[in-house]
């Protein structure tokens, strides 16, 4: 019977020290597992956020510069397009437009007075402002057909400032254009001529 316990009792311990090892994992190496495991998934979800706020960060990097690539073509179709025409075309030309349009729309052009051209914009350009002001007056129907016509223009002027004021005659008009010409002459910077 001794030799019959013998194996048994060894089995008892080794069940017991397999026991107690199961215990022990679980009790030790389990809780440090599953605290492991719930690090990794807060590093995975917070690698996760960091990926899609830098996608969403790189699309409107994206789209800024597919904004600026559209802005650039636009300055240098419009810079292409600008006149290149002595002071004194410029203003022969806006003078017999603003005539023109006058006559077809039924106003009457006052006191067209040019400005002396000055410099746009950042030194170094080639660009030139003229500054134009008149008044136009007749009734608002014919001024709203005049400004039609001035707007669809091809002349190269931006409306600078308008006033719209009643006067015995009917409605007046004062409206003020600048022009812009290249001059084809760049005045370099006096800062960067020194350094």
């Amino acid at each position: 019977m001794n030799r019959t316990l013998r194996p048994s009792t060894y089995r008892l311990v080794g069940g017991l020290v397999l026991l107690l090892a199961a215990l022990t994992v679980a009790v030790v190496l389990l809780p440090d597992a599953n605290q492991k495991r719930i690090q990794q998934e807060k590093a995975a979800q917070a690698a996760k956020a960091t990926l899609n706020a830098q996608e969403a960060e790189l699309g409107k990097l994206k789209t800024r510069v597919e904004n600026l690539r559209i802005s650039r073509e636009r300055m240098e179709e419009t810079l292409g397009s600008l006149s290149q025409e002595n002071e004194g075309q410029l203003k022969w030309k806006l003078s017999r437009a603003l005539y023109d349009f006058s006559a077809a729309s039924g106003t009457r052009i006052q006191a067209v007075k040019y400005g002396t051209p000055t410099r746009e914009g950042a030194k170094g350009t080639d660009l030139e402002a003229l500054d134009v002001e008149f008044v136009a007056s007749g009734i608002y129907t014919n001024l709203k057909a005049f400004m039609f016509a001035l707007e669809k223009s091809k002349l190269p002027f931006g409306l600078a400032n308008g006033k719209l004021e009643e006067s015995p005659e009917g409605a007046r008009l004062t409206i003020t254009l600048r022009a812009f010409r290249r001059t084809g002459i760049t005045k370099a910077d006096p800062a960067g001529e020194e350094a």
